[in-house]
C-alpha cells in the first residue's frame, strides 16, 4: 500500500469513529432527556369554612385571633343573648304549667269516676225500689179488687173495703216515686258519665299541652345552644370580622377558618399548556422558605371553563391567551403548609 492511500485510509477510519461517536452521544443524550414539565406559582388554599350564630346576640366571648389554628370540635365564639335565655326560663315554666295541669285534670278524672259509680249504684238501687214498689202495687190491686167483690155481696165492712183501697193507693203512689227515683238516679247517671267524658277529654288535652311544651323548651334550649360557635373543622384562622362587644345578627360571618385537611395547591395554567395536564398525575410543590423541601402532589381538580386572560391581544389577528384553574392535592402529614403560602409548581407534562 502507497502512503497516500495509508493516509487515505486513516482520514476514513477517523471518520468512521468520529460518526460513530456522535451516534453513541445522540442515543446518550437522548436516553437521558428530561421529561418536558410545567412550572408555575401558586398560592396554597383550602376549603373555607364561615362560622356565623344562628341566633342574634353580643359576642361575649372569642378564641383566637387571624393566624391561630383552631381544632375540630373547639368552642370559638361565645354570644349573649338575653331574650334567648328568657324564652328558656318562660318555656320550661310553661311546661311546669302544663304538668300540674296534668294532676288536676287526671284528679277531675277520678272524681267524676267516682261520681259515676255512685250514679250507677243509685240507678241500680232505684230500679230495685221500683220493682218492689210495682209488687206491692199489684199485690194491693188485687186485694182492692177482692175487697170490693166482698164488699158487693155484703161480705166485709165498709171500713175493710176503704182500707184496701187506701192501701192500694199508698202503694201505687210509691211506685211513682220510685220510677221518679230511677229517672233522677239515670239522669244523674248520664251527667256524671258526660262529666267523666269531659274530664278525659281534657286530661288528653293536658297531656297534649305538655308535649307542646316540652317541644318548645327543647327548641329554645338549642336556641341557647346556638349562642355557643364550635369550629367543625380544624384549621387556620384566615379572617376575623368583629371582635368581643360586637352585637351580630344570625347568619352573619364572625370568622373563617380554613380546613387544615384539605389544603391544595392552587394554580392558573396557560390553555396553550392546559392540554398537558390530565387528573391524578403527579405534581411536586417547593416553597422558598424551606429549601430542598420538596412536596409531593396530585392533580384534583381541571377548572372546565378559561378564567381572566394572562395575556392580552395587542397584534391585530392574534387572540387573547386565558388560564384553566387547577388544583393540587399536597401530601403534607406534618402540617408545614399553611393557607396563603406561595409556592411553585411543577407538573410533568403528558407526552
Amino acid at each position: 500500500m502507497t502512503p497516500r492511500s495509508k493516509k487515505k485510509a486513516r482520514v476514513i477510519v477517523f471518520i468512521l469513529v468520529l460518526c460513530a461517536s456522535g451516534i453513541l452521544l445522540f442515543l446518550s443524550l437522548r436516553g437521558n432527556k428530561v421529561s418536558p414539565a410545567i412550572r408555575v406559582t401558586g398560592i396554597i388554599d383550602g376549603v373555607e369554612v364561615n362560622l356565623a350564630p344562628k341566633v342574634a346576640g353580643r359576642i361575649s366571648w372569642t378564641c383566637c385571633n387571624e393566624g391561630d389554628t383552631v381544632s375540630r370540635g373547639q368552642t370559638v365564639i361565645r354570644l349573649d343573648s338575653a331574650d334567648v335565655k328568657a324564652s328558656v326560663e318562660q318555656a320550661a315554666a310553661g311546661v311546669e304549667k302544663a304538668k300540674a295541669d296534668i294532676k288536676t285534670a287526671e284528679a277531675a278524672v277520678r272524681s267524676t269516676e267516682a261520681n259515676l259509680k255512685s250514679a250507677e249504684a243509685d240507678s241500680a238501687s232505684a230500679r230495685a225500689d221500683i220493682a218492689k214498689a210495682f209488687a206491692q202495687m199489684d199485690e194491693s190491686r188485687k186485694d182492692m179488687e177482692r175487697a170490693k167483690a166482698l164488699s158487693g155481696k155484703e161480705y166485709i165492712s165498709k171500713q175493710s173495703l176503704d182500707q184496701a183501697v187506701a192501701a192500694y193507693d199508698m202503694n201505687a203512689a210509691a211506685y211513682e216515686a220510685s220510677k221518679e227515683q230511677l229517672n233522677a238516679a239515670n239522669g244523674k247517671k248520664k251527667a256524671a258519665a258526660a262529666d267523666l267524658g269531659a274530664a278525659v277529654s281534657e286530661a288528653g288535652s293536658s297531656k297534649a299541652a305538655l308535649s307542646e311544651a316540652v317541644a318548645n323548651l327543647a327548641f329554645y334550649r338549642s336556641k341557647l345552644n346556638d349562642t355557643v360557635i364550635i369550629s367543625p373543622v380544624s384549621g387556620t384562622v384566615i379572617f376575623k370580622s368583629m371582635e368581643t362587644g360586637e352585637t351580630v345578627s344570625p347568619g352573619v360571618t364572625i370568622m373563617t377558618v380554613v380546613d387544615l385537611n384539605s389544603l391544595y395547591a392552587r394554580v392558573d395554567i396557560d390553555e396553550t399548556k392546559i392540554g398537558g395536564i390530565v387528573l391524578d398525575s403527579p405534581a411536586f410543590v417547593r416553597v422558598d422558605g424551606m429549601p430542598g423541601k420538596v412536596f409531593r402532589g396530585r392533580i384534583t381538580e381541571i377548572g372546565r371553563y378559561a378564567e381572566f386572560a394572562t395575556q392580552r391581544d395587542v397584534v391585530r389577528g392574534r387572540e387573547d391567551i386565558k388560564t384553566f384553574r387547577v388544583k393540587v392535592k399536597v401530601d403534607d402529614p406534618k402540617g408545614l403548609l399553611k393557607p396563603g403560602m406561595t409556592v411553585e409548581v411543577e407538573i410533568p407534562e403528558k407526552t
